[in-house]
């Protein structure tokens, strides 16, 4: 077997990303055809979620210091964070987090029991310092995209509430191909409780909820104390990919000390303020990450639905290009990602081409193709399988079937 090759050889090879010196380390952008793969990836989150009940919200990427400082993230994760900003006789801080902002949505208004639990998400980028030596490609940067979400509610719906963040979990990952996983359950350390937010009796109350949450769902788990949260228990969700390498994409995490914090209640039955309990829920965990995890798992060979190019038209020669042109046309109105490689090459060195940028299918048109009455291509996946002549309304068919279910 062939040593699998970085995301980031494969970025290159695939025009989907770019790091620039000028620009800074751990800062990547994302090229047309990785920012496609991007937008729907986020789409994909963004449908998914709302089916689940969140409703999507908008956070600003600059808060004032005191959020930090109550949020209790200044103190314990200080040099994590982008040092204070001045302007004009005011001070901001670069957004690390983004839960202290979702906390000031939630607190905007009186909530009734009645609303609970809400559901606020929103994929959005928090900036974090680092070492220069500890960047690298996508999986280590300092502009950290989240599909970030978080969940208000009360003590009586944390178990649903979880149980449905773990079925959003589970759903992804079949969705993106990764087939083997477990959580590992990250627990607090009662040697170092000065680490920590909350007391002991709460904490140990959540962590056995947690557990019993897992066994229910006959989630796989392993615990690891001392790797919790500052401010709650977590379930980490691990995978496993394709080459056999351990990563870590989702969490679950459990807060019971941000809403004592900045003292936000909601209404319950007898018309008194109750603390409603919080979940942070990142299933991708951070976009940029999970797309270098990604893209080595699948070795850039996108399953057709998340292709940045679903299928290219290729004219055996230039005498073919007017017909190519319409076979082009006929995908690209019904919503099909295609390019049209009308490049002076050979058809070898076309096919070649599309190829190494793994496009799923390749249409070629000759002399048989153009002269038939009927619109056709002759149709190559990028596997070098042969699929023979085939009606373009068939082979349109097939593509949105398989793109509806996620091949």
């Amino acid at each position: 077997m062939d040593k699998p090759k970085s995301h980031q050889q494969i970025g290159q090879e695939q025009d989907l990303f770019v790091l620039s010196d000028l620009v800074g380390s751990g800062l990547p952008m994302f090229t047309p055809k990785g920012a496609t793969v991007r937008r729907i990836i986020e789409e994909y989150m963004f449908d998914l979620l709302s089916k689940y009940g969140y409703d999507h919200v908008w956070i600003p990427h600059l808060a004032r210091k005191e959020l930090y400082e109550i949020s209790g993230h200044l103190e314990k994760f200080g040099e994590d964070i982008f040092p204070e900003m001045k302007t004009k006789g005011r001070s901001y801080i670069l957004k690390a987090m983004n839960c202290p902002h979702h906390i000031q949505i939630f607190g905007r208004k009186p909530i009734s029991y009645k609303e609970m639990p809400q559901r606020y998400a929103e994929t959005t980028t928090v900036y974090r310092s680092e070492q220069s030596g500890e960047l690298g490609g996508l999986t280590r940067v300092l502009s950290i995209t989240q599909d970030d979400a978080h969940v208000f509610c009360t003590k009586e719906q944390l178990k649903d509430e979880f149980k449905k963040a773990i079925e959003i979990n589970k759903q992804v990952l079949k969705d993106f191909g990764f087939h083997e996983n477990w959580i590992r359950l990250s627990l607090w350390d009662k040697g170092q409780k000065e680490k920590y937010l909350g007391d002991e009796k709460v904490w140990e109350e959540m962590q056995n909820l947690m557990r019993e949450i897992l066994t229910e769902t006959k989630t796989r788990f392993k615990e690891a104390a001392g790797e919790a949260a500052f401010y709650g228990p977590k379930m980490d969700l691990m995978v496993i990919d394709s080459h056999c390498r351990e990563w870590q994409v989702s969490t679950i995490q459990l807060d019971f000390n941000l809403p004592e914090r900045f003292n936000i209640s909601y209404i319950d039955e007898k018309g008194e303020k109750e603390r409603p309990y919080m979940i942070h829920r990142a299933t991708l965990g951070s976009v940029e990450r999970f797309l270098g995890v990604y893209i080595e798992h699948v070795q850039g060979a996108f399953p057709l639905w998340l292709s940045p190019v679903q299928a290219a038209v290729i004219p055996v020669s230039d005498k073919f290009i007017e017909a190519a042109k319409k076979v082009f046309e006929v995908l690209k109105n019904e919503g099909i990602r295609v390019e049209l490689n009308d490049k002076n090459d050979t058809l070898s060195a076309k096919i070649r081409d599309c190829t190494l940028q793994k496009i799923p299918y390749m249409c070629i048109i000759g002399g048989k193709e153009a002269e038939n009455e009927r619109l056709v291509v002759s149709v190559r996946t990028r596997e070098g399988k042969d699929l023979g002549q085939l009606d373009v309304p068939n082979f349109l068919k097939d593509l949105k079937e398989q793109i509806d279910k996620k091949i």
